[in-house]
């Protein structure tokens, strides 16, 4: 596999040419400063351009003489590089950021075009600036593949690393890990579980300490629970929960309810997660899918009530569970030997069975579908009009309202908690 070293380049040869000699890269890129006082003219200049031309006068007889040695031929030359295993890329102002990093961001385009993913790639930040190092050790990781390293050894001062340093590979990962955990906490905020979860499984595809390790695997294991239950897969979840012993008491509680697995469930519990789900989406700016979810719930509700309380499925009413006169009114909408009723229609039927739920739906009708027009001019409904936050608040408060107000008159729970945006990681 070919071996490419990329060099921040700044006074000091000889860290370089120790990274070149005991790192043995096939290619070498050069990432140096341009200009009179410039870094570039180091790499491959003629004559010495690597010697220490600084001067400092005698006291006793004013005579002049070399600090260090004055001879130093350039990196190249030290290096035993020849023009065919190298490249140099200067940027004109090396303390500026945005131009460093710019910089870089190209020698990683150029190695993957030349190179593609068989290459090994090491990002060395000793020489140059300290904005050119920041901008180098920031590119590196910020891409998995690139190792980085910094040469430690003797200092002479607090300016630069002196003749005797070893390039040393340093841990990238527990860096780039606290990094991705970030953007892991900023995506659970935001209630992207989903994309938490690919930056958890990232972090574990490399070697980090016992302690990140099972931190991590921990929050992966939450957040996928989590984005489950986002996708409606309750079973599922549920069935992860018990695994992975979830810490909040509350959620255990409701996948529970929601899947009907304590008998004290009211069974109108999905009602509320569509809702919650709704909120979710609406707070991604996903408004279309945030009106649909309410509309299924105030669907949803009434479906519920007319099989728990009168024993029939709107979409296969039995004649026998209606009043002669209202099987009458009801018959021209049977499709083959079914009695299908939609929204709508499922209120208006509870209303005439004397059931508060289609009393509570028939009071406020006028306002609910005005509310229900908006669902379906969505161009995931019946339109093409893409919904805004606006016509989202609105159904929820409408639609939302009534579903709660309607709950609370026929005593039913459909309160459920929302996933948490927090505390997983």
């Amino acid at each position: 596999m070919t071996k490419v070293l990329i060099l921040s380049v700044g006074g000091s040869a000889a860290p370089m040419v120790n990274a070149i000699k005991l790192g043995r890269p096939d290619y070498v890129y050069f990432f140096c400063s341009r200009g009179p006082k410039g870094s570039e003219h180091t790499i491959a200049d003629p004559g010495d351009p690597c010697g220490d031309t600084r001067k400092i006068k005698c006291r006793e007889c004013g005579t002049e003489q070399y600090i260090g040695d004055s001879k130093g031929k350039a990196i190249i030359v030290q290096a035993g590089l020849d023009p065919s295993r190298y490249e140099i890329v200067a940027v004109d102002n090396p303390d500026d950021l945005a131009e460093c990093y710019h910089a870089v961001a190209g020698i990683w385009n150029k190695i993957t075009e030349q190179y593609g993913k068989d290459c090994e790639v090491t990002a060395n930040y000793t020489g140059g600036t300290k904005t050119m190092s920041v901008a180098l050790a920031l590119a590196a990781l910020m891409r998995e593949r690139c190792a980085l390293a910094v040469n430690v050894g003797p200092r002479a001062d607090l300016i630069k690393v002196i003749s005797g340093d070893i390039p040393v590979i340093v841990d990238k990962w527990r860096i780039s890990s606290e990094i991705q955990i970030d953007m892991a906490r900023r995506a659970i905020a935001d209630y992207d579980y989903a994309y938490a979860y690919r930056l958890f499984e990232g972090i574990l595809q490399h070697p980090v300490d016992t302690s990140l390790r099972a931190k991590v695997l921990r929050a992966a294991q939450l957040c996928q629970i989590f984005d489950l239950w986002d996708k409606f897969q309750h079973a599922a979840a549920g069935q992860l929960m018990k695994t992975c012993n979830v810490p909040w008491p509350e959620y255990q509680k409701a996948i529970k309810w929601i899947l009907r697995e304590n008998p004290r469930a009211s069974g109108y519990e999905l009602v509320g997660d569509l809702l919650n789900n709704a909120e979710r989406r609406a707070h991604r700016h996903y408004y279309d899918d945030a009106v649909a979810r309410i509309y299924r719930a105030t669907e949803l509700f009434a479906q519920l009530r007319l099989q728990q309380e009168h024993g029939q499925k709107s979409g296969d009413i039995k004649r026998e569970a209606l009043p002669e006169g209202l099987w009458e009114e009801y018959k021209s909408r049977l499709r083959g030997s079914k009695l299908v009723l939609g929204l709508n229609d499922v209120y208006e039927l509870l209303d005439k069975l004397g059931d508060p739920a289609g009393h509570c739906y028939v009071q406020a009708r006028e306002k609910l579908l005005n509310a229900l027009m908006k669902r379906n001019n969505s161009i995931f409904a019946h339109g093409i009009t893409p919904l805004g936050e606006g016509e989202y608040r609105e159904v929820r408060e409408t639609l939302g309202g009534f579903l709660e107000r309607t709950a609370n008159a026929i005593a039913v729970k459909i309160d459920v908690p929302q996933l948490p945006r927090e505390g997983i990681v």
